[in-house]
């Protein structure tokens, strides 16, 4: 929601914009519901949760449909992990219970399907109990565009890169870190200001400061080079229902160091990363093996990291997958 000249450019889209302040519901009601008459869609999908004004769109789009009972409207809704048990339990009385009685259970029952990115998404949104029509269809990437790294090293440097947020659990790997002085850590992602603030901080007081440093957002090739200069990728998570730099750093050949909190235990299974409980001790244990590495057994994980990548991400599979759950309802 905003204006259109605000957004980027996606290939094969056709992007439209409509205001999105809570403070314009009459305005904003108006130009959905002109929308809607204009394009006449078969499948209105919504990506987000907690947000009233999504909510509202759900609610609007039952309306148009009720009104054009001979063209029928699926609407689809991915939660992108916002309604996982972590997020859930975060600030519940405050925020959560308000939003959940307001409007957030209603807008979930009013959709014909839900989208899980994992089974384990599925299974929490089963047990919810507000819509039992959940399907799996994880995210893609378009692995073939992606240029994997060529040289391997001896692990030293390590990368964190997503959204900087509690839930991603970066208290805990600084700590961690604290044991194994012969690594580095690039944070590269944007968070709110206070509690980047407070990361630094404890960057300062663990003696972290010549070994860790945060670079901000960022974008294009300069993310891509920064994957591919890393030597593993860290997503110390306490919940994920994905976790897209996952599968980018996998399509790149790097290795991933990840918590049971993200679905990615084929990081185990295939021997490419480390899969481990979203805590200090076992993460300070992955840390200690990865150091162990010798770059010969890096340049193996990488090569069987981009297989996986390649077997798993692709998001050609993903579209169908998706295509298929919009036609089950026409």
């Amino acid at each position: 929601m905003g204006q259109t000249a605000d957004f980027v450019k996606l290939e094969g889209c056709e992007v439209h914009g409509i205001t999105g302040s809570l403070w314009h519901y009459r305005q904003m009601r108006r130009e959905w519901m002109s929308l809607l008459e204009q394009l006449q869609p078969d499948v209105v999908h919504f990506n987000c949760c907690w947000m009233p004004q999504v909510a509202w769109a759900i609610g609007w789009t039952c309306r148009y449909a009720e009104q054009h009972p001979e063209h029928p409207v699926c609407k689809v809704l991915t939660p992108h992990g916002m309604l996982e048990p972590w997020i859930l339990r975060r600030h519940y009385w405050t925020k959560k219970w308000p939003a959940i009685w307001l409007y957030q259970r209603r807008a979930v029952r009013q959709c014909d399907w839900l989208v899980a990115t994992a089974p384990e998404e599925r299974q929490h949104l089963l047990d919810l109990g507000w819509n039992r029509h959940v399907e799996v269809v994880e995210n893609g990437i378009d692995v073939r565009r992606i240029v994997p790294k060529t040289v391997w090293k001896t692990p030293r440097k390590f990368l964190f890169m997503s959204r900087i947020h509690p839930k991603k659990g970066l208290e805990m790997f600084l700590e961690a870190m604290k044991e194994h002085s012969e690594c580095s850590l690039s944070v590269a992602g944007s968070g709110e200001e206070a509690y980047v603030a407070r990361l630094k901080q404890q960057v300062v007081q663990g003696g972290l400061d010549d070994r860790v440093r945060f670079l901000g957002a960022v974008y294009g090739e300069q993310k891509w080079q920064l994957l591919r200069d890393a030597d593993v990728v860290v997503l110390p998570s306490y919940s994920e229902n994905y976790g897209l730099i996952v599968a980018e750093a996998l399509a790149c050949g790097v290795p991933v160091i990840t918590t049971t909190g993200t679905p990615w235990r084929s990081l185990q299974d295939q021997g490419c990363g480390w899969w481990v409980r979203p805590d200090v001790e076992s993460l300070s244990r992955a840390l200690d093996e990865c150091l162990r590495c010798t770059s010969e057994q890096c340049a193996e994980m990488g090569k069987r990291a981009r297989l996986l990548a390649e077997q798993e991400c692709a998001i050609d599979v993903k579209v169908k997958a998706l295509y298929k759950l919009y036609m089950a309802k026409k």
